[in-house]
């Protein structure tokens, strides 16, 4: 996807220089938040920075040869005059198309205006956040139509609730002016309507759940909506509150319904109207009293003036079940993995980009729980100030652990592996059910294990903050990689969870370097709080196997560090765990090899040294990969797992292996496998190999130089290589 938009951004530039084109963005006076929005945008960054990119303008009264007024509502008179003879109005407190109203204020408005002298857009809505979005929709939009001669999504107009949910379409010209032309509209909105208005009521005092008619049918549906009726009851006696409707929850189809019509993906998820809709899943109770818990928080008046990680906290301190365990049994381990907020962060009025809801809305709780009273009301009246907090939480770092019995010794065979990785889409990501289709084609391919890739994004290789990207349904979420990995063990797979961080400015995890002990110090607390809390979740999936890091060479230098890491991830996981090193310079120099239970290998090596050379050298080349590689499970003691292994559809695949790009050419990239897994075998010292890579749904341009193996003759060599023929019944024992 990030390729994809640099190759956009790239054709946009040369189509817009050599037609001399101005695109002009007008933001009248009073609306600076929308101007420094986009000037700080940092796709129109890198347009402005080149020299022979585009002119854009953005200011009051900008003009160029394309324009795009940008107005929050209501709209003035310098541009309701090029709105004559349009189906749409503004002036009756709501955004009006067609004879609709919508009354939602984050609904934003694309608009094109057919009677001006030159190509106009309005773009307009009450929220500057959701006006930036569609501002670069249409920039996007017209920049395409000059690049392709050709609009790949042709709309005059486009109402936007969601990034997913809308309603567009084109304009007919009539005698009297335009209307819309509903051949062909795309209307999410009425599409929605009839989706909830087809639903059946499961009726209660405190929540009433609501499901189509054959989900509210089944038994256990009417059992779970007794239980949570049972359960809010008993919130609302805590506040205490009267409840004098019930609270609605929903349970939707699948995440991607979810995400269409919400905007945002979860177990459970709260709207700003008060209901709660959730996706059905026998572990994840807990998370649905905790939504619910959100919704009488709300009903009650005592949400709205608190920081959000207060605001968590309380909804746990009504709810109380958290992953299994009441919210108090959390406390112990987070103090022991030294992964608890700080004061400033658990009161801080906005959440941080690394903060942790699975690590810290316990700490929250227990914030909340040590203040005076015996209502969440009075306790809230009563909250600690920031000395307070402080005092509190260094009395929760003292809590003893005890020691608790290990899950029962697992077993796990040679692991034939594909590295997952998440297509960004709404329809085809880690959350979607088309995984399911995914992981029915590599079985068939005789893979039976998966990586499951999260992310965090790092500014700069010598930033000390990490920010993680679970927020977005188009990321890697903690709940679309929670249901990738469940589908997995549902289709018979193991799951290796394996958190990465990706860098911009084409840098990559090697290179991360602090300048300053102060920054080493804050960076691996940043990096400790990532690893805990993909642990926990890799822990609560069921997962196998765990990677505290991927390719993170300049930081293994801090021994200590590293060690802490491991026992942290070790309080929440107790399934196998691995480092995934570099194939240069990095697995062979890692210094805590004795604390895992395999040496993890992104085996990138290269197997000769030429794109014209003749097999029998790419052969021996493989040979001595093999031989490295048995020497490094010898000289550490333990099993080899090679983490990532796989070559580029490209020309001389096998000089270059962690490169992609270049030439097309499937059949070099076959060779390269067949070369390495003949020479490979399955040899007792080898735990296993996770190819790269396969994607969560189906991706295009089939002729790109890329890793993927599916559908090229390498499919072919893998499906050969899995086959379990010579295999031990028992590779490795975990625990």
């Amino acid at each position: 996807m990030r390729t994809a938009c640099l190759f956009l951004t790239i054709a946009l530039c040369a189509s817009l220089s050599a037609q001399a084109k101005t695109i002009a963005i007008d933001v009248p006076a009073g609306t600076e938040e929308i101007a420094e929005s986009l000037r700080s945008d940092g796709w129109l960054q890198w347009l402005l920075g080149r020299e022979e990119g585009p002119k854009i303008e953005i200011g009051p009264g900008a003009r160029g040869d394309a324009e795009i007024y940008v107005r929050l509502l209501p709209v003035d008179e310098s541009v309701s005059e090029h709105l004559a003879g349009l189906p749409v109005r503004f002036d009756s407190g709501a955004l009006e198309l067609d004879g609709t109203a919508y009354g939602d204020p984050g609904l934003t408005l694309a608009v094109r205006l057919p009677r001006a002298e030159k190509r106009t857009w309005l773009v307009t809505g009450a929220r500057p956040d959701h006006i930036l979005g569609l501002v670069r929709l249409v920039l996007l939009k017209e920049a395409g139509a000059r690049i392709w001669g050709r609009d790949d999504q042709p709309f005059d107009y486009l109402l936007r609730e969601t990034a997913w949910l809308e309603r567009s379409g084109v304009w007919r010209a009539t005698a009297e002016g335009f209307e819309v032309d509903h051949d062909g509209e795309r209307d999410d909105f009425t599409a929605r309507d009839a989706y909830y208005g087809g639903m059946r009521t499961v009726a209660g005092r405190a929540v009433e759940l609501r499901a189509t008619a054959e989900v509210a049918a089944r038994p256990e549906v009417r059992e779970l909506a007794r239980r949570l009726d049972a359960a809010a009851t008993r919130m609302a006696r805590r506040i205490p509150l009267k409840l004098e409707r019930p609270i609605e929850v929903v349970i939707e189809r699948d995440h991607p319904t979810q995400g269409r019509y919400l905007g945002e993906i979860g177990e459970a998820v709260l709207t700003p109207a008060g209901s709660v809709h959730l996706i059905l899943h026998p572990d994840d109770e807990h998370a649905y009293l905790h939504a619910i818990a959100g919704a009488v928080l709300a009903r009650a008046g005592l949400a709205k003036d608190l920081s959000p990680w207060i605001r968590e906290g309380a909804a746990l301190w009504l709810s109380e079940s958290w992953y299994g365990r009441d919210w108090r049994a959390w406390l112990p381990r987070m103090a022991a993995a030294g992964v608890l907020p700080s004061a400033e962060q658990l009161l801080a009025a906005e959440r941080q980009d690394d903060g942790s809801a699975p690590l810290w809305a316990p700490v929250a709780a227990s914030l909340v729980d040590s203040a005076m009273g015996e209502t969440l009301s009075a306790k809230l009246g009563a909250l600690p100030g920031e000395a307070a907090a402080r005092a509190h939480l260094a009395r929760l770092v003292t809590l003893e652990l005890k020691a608790e019995l290990r899950d029962p010794v697992r077993e796990l065979p040679f692991l034939r592996g594909v590295s997952f990785a998440m297509l960004n889409r709404l329809e085809g990501g880690y959350h979607a059910p088309v995984v399911d289709e995914r992981y029915a084609r590599l079985g068939r391919l005789g893979a039976n294990a998966v990586s499951v890739m999260p992310f965090a994004y790092q500014r700069e290789p010598d930033d000390p903050k990490l920010h993680f990207l679970n927020d977005s349904p188009t990321s890697e979420t903690d709940v679309g990689t929670l249901y990738a990995a469940r589908r997995a063990r549902a289709a018979g797979m193991k799951v290796l969870w394996k958190p990465h961080i990706w860098l911009s400015h084409d840098s990559w995890p090697g290179e991360i370097e602090m300048r300053s002990e102060a920054d080493w110090a804050a960076w691996f607390e940043s990096y400790r709080r990532f690893a805990a809390h993909h642990a926990l979740l890799a822990e609560w999936s069921g997962s196998e196997l765990f990677s505290i890091g991927v390719e993170l060479g300049k930081t293994l230098e801090r021994e200590r560090e590293w060690r802490e890491l491991i026992a942290t991830v070790r309080l929440f996981f107790s399934g196998a765990v691995t480092y995934a090193g570099n194939w240069h310079g990095d697995y062979d120099r890692a210094p805590f090899w004795g604390e895992l239970d395999f040496v993890g290998v992104d085996a990138y090596f290269p197997l000769a040294s030429g794109e014209d050379v003749a097999p029998v050298m790419v052969t021996r080349g493989a040979e001595g990969v093999v031989e490295r590689l048995r020497q490094a499970a010898e000289r550490f003691g333990k099993p080899v797992l090679l983490t990532e292994v796989g070559y580029a559809a490209r020309a001389g695949a096998w000089v270059e292996p962690h490169e992609e790009g270049g030439t097309f050419s499937a059949e070099h990239q076959a060779r390269a496998y067949e070369a390495l897994f003949d020479a490979l075998g399955k040899p007792p010292w080898l735990a296993g190999v996770f190819t790269w890579k396969a994607f969560s749904a189906e991706r295009g341009n089939p002729e790109r130089p890329d890793f993927r193996f599916l559908d090229r003759p390498a499919e072919a060599v893998v499906r050969d290589y899995f086959a379990p023929r010579d295999e031990a019944a028992t590779r490795h024992t975990s625990n």
